[in-house]
């Protein structure tokens, strides 16, 4: 049952968009990593076991190559990804020429995972043609110290952010709901400081107890909870897409997530249930398919409205 937040969220979805979109990347717009396997930071919650599921373009001329590969297999967008250096950003200094020349030569949609990048570097990013920009936010120091090692602040990413939107056309926050251990710290305050900024979507991951990893044994948040963060973001960016990301558990309390998602208001979640795709029609959604991240704009190259295209999972 609906709590009376989700109802007030759900209330404010439907009327400014009816529609559900079912995101599916693969295979028109893979995950690369310019840091191949390894991460610096080696943070609590993933340990760079994530980036092993990349492809390694751990060179610029190996993205340049695998880019193009790719784009002349119908992909049409990359999400550029890779582990943090010491300072907590990747480290994309030396990829700005190759990103430059990729959009050149294929057009392809960059998404660029950036971490706390210093704003010299956001704005030869944008002057290279990336896209957008998917930067996680925190919003407790003292979960960035935990998680990730860093003596950095909630200000640092306030800054990041301000630095971003200044120079890339979409700045995309993403808030891992229960990040410091299992617990919800900071992701209230993450939401207050995306407010301040001009964001074009807003994305929810949640933490996995990923094996090998030192919150491998921690509790992820329940259903509920993941339920109650979407529904005060729906109040609070009335506009905005909101998405359910590829980063949550798929096992116990799968279903049930994605399920208090949509009660919340959720505009997009990425590969559904086919019980959840179920559930956003009798709700009267209209569901339609996104081929690629699932903060990607919606535009015609990444959409599908064919139902028999829905490929739930």
């Amino acid at each position: 049952m609906a709590t009376k937040i989700q109802r007030r969220a759900f209330s404010i979805k439907l009327k400014h968009d009816p529609t559900f979109w079912a995101c599916y990347p693969h295979p028109r717009f893979p995950t690369l990593s310019i840091t191949g396997g390894e991460c610096v930071l080696n943070c609590k919650h993933c340990g760079g076991h994530y980036l092993k599921h990349m492809l390694s373009c751990s060179s610029p001329s190996v993205l340049f190559r695998t880019c193009l590969n790719l784009a002349a297999n119908s992909a049409r967008g990359v999400l550029l990804s890779g582990g943090y250096n010491e300072e907590g950003w990747v480290p994309l200094e030396g990829f700005i020429d190759t990103i430059a020349s990729v959009k050149r030569e294929t057009g392809l949609f960059f998404n660029v995972h950036t971490g706390l990048v210093p704003p010299s570097l956001a704005k030869e990013l944008g002057k290279a043609g990336v896209d957008m920009a998917s930067v996680d936010l925190i919003g407790a120091n003292e979960t960035i110290e935990h998680v990730l090692g860093i003596q950095r602040t909630t200000k640092d990413y306030e800054q990041t952010l301000k630095a971003l939107v200044g120079s890339i056309p979409r700045v995309v926050p993403h808030i891992c709901i229960g990040l410091h251990g299992g617990q919800v710290k900071g992701e209230f305050r993450a939401l207050e400081m995306a407010a301040d900024i001009d964001i074009a979507a807003l994305v929810f991951l949640v933490l996995i107890p990923t094996k090998d990893t030192a919150f491998e044994g921690v509790e992820t948040p329940t259903p509920p909870v993941v339920g109650e963060l979407i529904a005060e973001a729906r109040l609070n960016f009335p506009e905005i897409p909101l998405t359910l990301g590829c980063m949550r558990p798929r096992s116990e309390g799968r279903i049930e997530t994605e399920l208090q998602a949509l009660k919340s208001g959720v505009d997009r979640i990425e590969v559904p249930s086919a019980e959840t795709i179920r559930a956003a029609e009798k709700m009267g959604l209209e569901v339609k398919r996104l081929n690629a991240c699932c903060a990607v704009p919606a535009e015609d190259e990444f959409v599908s409205s064919v139902k028999q295209n829905l490929s739930p999972s």
